[in-house]
């Protein structure tokens, strides 16, 4: 994963990340970042980034605000572990 990436996930900012770069971080973590899932995750957070990055089809508007909410924090937890 790209180290400039790593260091934005801080929670604080995290918040404020751009809808398509939660996209990118959350494909790469479910088609290369299996290990980060697995070490950062609990099942069920994975099978919900799963479930949540098939249902957006990548555009944020598929997505209830509860969702891309919880997408960006899924993600943003299985980064910073």
């Amino acid at each position: 994963m790209p180290l400039w990436i790593a260091r934005r996930a801080v929670p604080a900012v995290w918040r404020r990340v751009p809808w398509k770069m939660v996209w990118v971080v959350a494909v790469w973590l479910v088609e290369k970042g299996r290990e980060r899932v697995k070490d950062n995750l609990t099942k069920k957070e994975q099978q919900e980034l799963l479930r949540l990055v098939k249902k957006s089809k990548g555009r944020p508007n598929a997505l209830a605000q509860r969702d891309r909410t919880r997408l960006k924090n899924i993600a943003g937890k299985a980064i910073r572990g």
